[in-house]
């Protein structure tokens, strides 16, 4: 009778387990830089359009408290596009101005594929996105931040949502040993 209890919990354990990770809903958020906003420029109120193959950063707001040197550029899983492992890993990371390339414009852009976290909703959803000057250390162009919900969401930037050069340099890890 004992060995019939303990094999029912443990049955009942596992299928309240599996029924958990089988109700786990992820997130896709397209960020997307389009006409009538302004096309991003190469310096703070100026004319030259940031060229396709510029670097855009994705960055975590983890402490909810809007962009500062503290937020990590979230973990990319270990088998995109599923982004099951690790839990809370996204596909990507970065991406690249592609306004040209999608015949929308010159500094302008938008995720081919979505930011997608494929197990659940971090607790901190939140994302902002960065584009840093030549130097790779002093920030550009910083989002707003955009906070992710489950299932499919688009995010279209107005020129309102971007700040030039404000908050000065933040540290770039290039691997972790530094």
């Amino acid at each position: 009778m004992n060995t019939r209890r303990w094999t029912m919990i443990i049955a009942l354990a596992s299928i309240a387990l599996l029924h958990s990770a089988a109700s786990a809903q992820g997130f896709n958020m397209a960020f997307n830089q389009l006409p009538p906003a302004s096309p991003l420029t190469t310096t703070c109120e100026g004319n030259t359009p940031l060229p396709d193959g510029t670097v855009v950063k994705i960055f975590q707001d983890v402490d909810n408290d809007g962009p500062d040197a503290e937020d990590p550029q979230p973990v990319v899983c270990t088998d995109p596009p599923d982004c099951i492992t690790p839990f809370d890993a996204v596909n990507f990371n970065e991406f690249l101005v592609n306004g040209d390339a999608l015949f929308i414009g010159t500094g302008y852009f938008g995720t081919e594929v979505s930011l997608t976290c494929a197990s659940t909703v971090p607790a901190n959803p939140h994302y902002y996105l960065r584009i840093y000057e030549v130097d790779g250390i002093t920030p550009l162009w910083t989002s707003t931040v955009a906070t992710a919900v489950i299932g499919y969401q688009e995010v279209n930037f107005t020129d309102e949502d971007w700040t030039c050069g404000a908050g000065g340099p933040q540290c770039t890890v290039i691997d972790e040993t530094e």
